[in-house]
């Protein structure tokens, strides 16, 4: 008998200004703590995409983004005992000042040069600018 496949999804947001992208450091969500992401999280029932990156983006970094300045990057997909598919989404325009909005999830918020971010960044949000500066619309791996 088959196991029954489920998935969680999650967006995540390259915030780029001036050639740079904004990343925040992970603490306490017993998910990679202590590595940098952007910011970004679960998609839940009854939201669109777009609708969760604009919810994660007011929650985590206290920024307005509209829609229509959501670009998508890319799908990332893990296999092995992973069961998330990551939508990654671009936008450079956003109405107001990102901050730390959860100080209890991150413990540093900065803004990198796009090819230059700290090492320890969690591999998906690397694969996600490779992705991004070669256009790579959907990049499934470890299957």
């Amino acid at each position: 008998m088959e196991e029954e496949f489920s998935v969680r999804l999650t967006v995540a947001l390259m915030l780029i200004k001036d050639g740079k992208v904004l990343m925040i450091k992970r603490k306490n969500t017993g998910y990679m703590d202590d590595m940098y992401a952007f910011v970004g999280g679960h998609v839940e029932y009854g939201e669109t995409l777009k609708e969760a990156m604009i919810r994660e983006a007011k929650e985590e970094a206290n920024i307005k983004l509209n829609e229509d300045d959501l670009k998508f990057v890319c799908l990332i997909r893990r296999g092995g005992h992973a069961k998330y598919i990551n939508f990654f989404f671009m936008a450079e325009n956003y109405n107001g000042t990102p901050i730390i909005n959860e100080p209890d999830k991150c413990s540093d918020m900065q803004w990198y040069e796009i090819n230059n971010i700290p090492e320890n960044t969690i591999d998906s949000e690397k694969r996600a600018i490779y992705n991004y500066n070669n256009k790579i619309l959907i990049d499934e791996y470890e299957f």
